[in-house]
């Protein structure tokens, strides 16, 4: 639906103007979309996470994490932990809340998904209480979808060390207080999101240049600012 409106901005703006991809982000990839562009904010998602960890000597390999939210960034952000050798122990989203101590099985769990089956029907995991989703045991914790769900009530029995903020002000400002006080480190949205808006602007000096990028370097450039962005 997105693509769909920016290809509409993109088509009338022409149409008085002459062909001007780089008028609007977003796009199809046949009207000048950029390629990587789906996966970005959970790749940049990943690309943070790594980062983070790095400087505590840790590695996304052999850490436990819990995943709020399944949507686009939540799944991308999933599937690129997991490839990564990241356990996924809980993950949640309107359609239910699971765990699987063991690991969650990503690409089983897509795949169901994708044949239009809700989390709480996966075979592969048992269905948990969606209010311990947060508080629920783990080194990583990624609210990746609604804002303010950390506050003053849940926030002191978070057991995560680490909070990648891959939502929009998931953490309100009393939570942060409550979580700074106990030792855990928030990543601030402001960065740990922005890898949707870094390969936007790909996008656009890619409409510039009149020159379409291959994959892998989108994704290399934008691990090379995320990077940057970290330090």
């Amino acid at each position: 639906i997105h693509r769909q409106t920016m290809a509409w901005i993109f088509d009338e703006y022409s149409k008085f103007h002459g062909h001007s991809p780089a008028v609007v982000t977003g796009k199809p990839i046949d009207l000048g979309g950029s390629l990587g562009r789906d996966a970005a904010t959970g790749r940049g998602v990943m690309y943070a996470t790594e980062a983070l960890l790095a400087e505590y000597g840790k590695s996304i390999s052999g850490s436990t994490f819990v995943i709020q939210g399944f949507g686009n960034v939540g799944s991308w952000a999933a599937q690129l932990i997991h490839e990564k050798g990241g356990k996924v122990i809980a993950l949640g989203d309107v359609s239910g809340t699971i765990r699987n101590k063991a690991g969650i099985d990503v690409p089983a769990l897509m795949k169901h998904r994708n044949e239009g089956g809700q989390l709480k029907d996966f075979h592969g995991a048992e269905v948990m209480d969606a209010s311990e989703l947060l508080v629920h045991e783990c080194d990583v914790l990624l609210p990746c979808a609604l804002g303010g769900v950390l506050n003053r009530e849940n926030a002191p029995d978070v057991k995560a060390k680490f909070i990648i903020e891959a939502a929009n002000h998931p953490t309100d400002p009393e939570a942060d207080e409550i979580l700074t006080k106990k030792g855990v480190v928030v990543l601030p949205d402001i960065y740990a999101n922005a890898g949707g808006v870094i390969v936007s602007y790909f996008e656009w000096v890619q409409n510039i240049q009149g020159f379409m990028w291959e994959e892998e370097k989108v994704n290399m450039e934008l691990h090379k600012y995320m990077n940057s962005a970290f330090q």
